[in-house]
């Protein structure tokens, strides 16, 4: 007598192996993707903190003390209101401010952080300020706060643009 036994292919077993590797690369690639999207929005939500928390400590410090002067020469060696600290090296200045929490001003740099991303080892915060002056007055100030951080060999940025001005 005769025993037949059915059993599968070598083609059938290739056939499946195939369409189940299949399956389970795109699964860990949509995974990748996923786990790579989340750890872009962590990192865009954490230097939006930092920009806004940087925008608040610059309109304290304007309120404290705007003052509305030019900066000539050396005026902030000892002390200095918040018009004279952002014209120090002309109508456009850029600081870096890589601490937090901020608790002074950092030196005026034509460099900016000069990609120093030392903000909680990652990150990088710079703010330009442009004033305008009306009258030998400064009456406004636009400030443009970049926190900027490495991912993936490429720089993203998150940049916000406030306006201070005397009548806020």
């Amino acid at each position: 007598m005769l025993i037949k036994h059915r059993a599968f292919s070598l083609v059938e077993v290739l056939v499946f192996t195939t369409i189940l590797s299949i399956f389970f690369i795109g699964a860990i690639s949509v995974v990748t993707v996923s786990i790579r999207n989340m750890k872009f929005n962590e990192n865009k939500i954490i230097a939006l903190h930092y920009a806004k928390q940087l925008e608040n400590w610059l309109r304290v410090e304007k309120r404290i003390d705007w003052g509305g002067n030019q900066c000539s020469g050396n005026c902030c060696n000892t002390t200095c209101n918040f018009t004279e600290r952002i014209t120090q090296d002309g109508s456009s200045t850029l600081f870096c401010f890589n601490q937090s929490p901020i608790s002074d001003w950092p030196s005026a740099s034509l460099l900016g952080c000069n990609d120093n991303y030392s903000l909680e080892s990652r990150f990088l915060r710079e703010v330009k300020f442009t004033s305008s002056l009306i009258g030998g007055f400064i009456a406004q100030v636009d400030v443009v706060i970049t926190v900027s951080w490495l991912e993936l060999g490429k720089v993203q940025k998150v940049t916000t643009n406030a306006v201070f001005s005397t009548l806020e």
